[in-house]
């Protein structure tokens, strides 16, 4: 129920946004968000199988989720500090990133430092990760690649993570833009223990409309953030998940 009030509360807020730079469904994007720019980010990740007597457990729907809620703060242009906190294990991060555009060509990168810490056997556990993004500009106005590269302090592991994004302009109601969304992050390195069985993947859905992004997926994990995406997933069930991100400007 906390949930659901926070997403009306997202939905209801005033509309004194606008439309806003690319997002992924679990990619890092270089962020184009001008100063004093806030994003406020709700993710949440269906823990039912959506494929195992779907009519009896609601399509995947009705045994609860990981849930991640996120905000960004724009300091100058490009520069953005940000925190979430993620239910599974409790996790928190805070951190920041820095985008920018290199050699005057049509690819946007961002750099990003994180400091993450969440709870595992009664056990506090905490490190850094680290991330590169790049992006291209929209290939013929449609296609938007998307390329991660991170490391992960606390588990020692270099991980990568590839997305692909075609969209068109729609100007429907409130809506202003549709995308479907293909996202992979394979293990770059199998090790027992820390790194799972099968590379994880995610298709969706993205509607954008004035100031708010809404984006459907079906993935084979419940995981949350590009660190522990990158480690892989332990099955190669289907799982639904949802993102809703508000823009807000001051």
């Amino acid at each position: 129920m906390k949930n659901i009030l926070l997403i009306l509360l997202l939905l209801g807020l005033s509309h004194n946004a606008l439309s806003f730079e690319p997002s992924s469904l679990n990619l890092r994007v270089p962020s184009a968000l001008e100063r004093n720019s806030i994003v406020l980010e709700v993710r949440h990740r269906f823990y039912g199988i959506l494929t195992e007597d779907p009519l009896d457990n609601f399509f995947g729907l009705d045994f609860g989720g990981n849930v991640n809620l996120g905000v960004r703060y724009a300091v100058v242009d490009f520069l953005e500090l940000h925190m979430s906190y993620t239910t599974l294990e409790k996790e928190y991060r805070i951190g920041a990133s820095y985008a920018y555009r290199p050699f005057q060509i049509p690819v946007q990168g961002q750099v990003e430092l994180q400091y993450f810490n969440f709870e595992r056997n009664n056990v506090a556990e905490g490190n850094f990760y680290c991330c590169a993004a790049l992006q291209t500009d929209p290939i013929v106005g449609i296609f938007t690649p998307v390329v991660n590269l991170g490391y992960d302090g606390f588990n020692e592991r270099i991980g990568l993570g590839f997305g692909l994004e075609a969209g068109f302009d729609w100007q429907f109601g409130p809506v202003e833009r549709v995308s479907v969304i293909g996202e992979y992050f394979p293990v770059v390195e199998s090790e027992e223990l820390i790194t799972e069985d099968y590379n994880y993947f995610a298709f969706g859905l993205k509607v954008y409309t004035y100031g708010h992004h809404f984006m459907f997926q079906v993935s084979n994990g419940w995981n949350i953030g590009p660190r522990r995406l990158m480690l892989g997933t332990p099955t190669d069930d289907i799982y639904l998940g949802f993102n809703i991100h508000r823009l807000l400007r001051f």
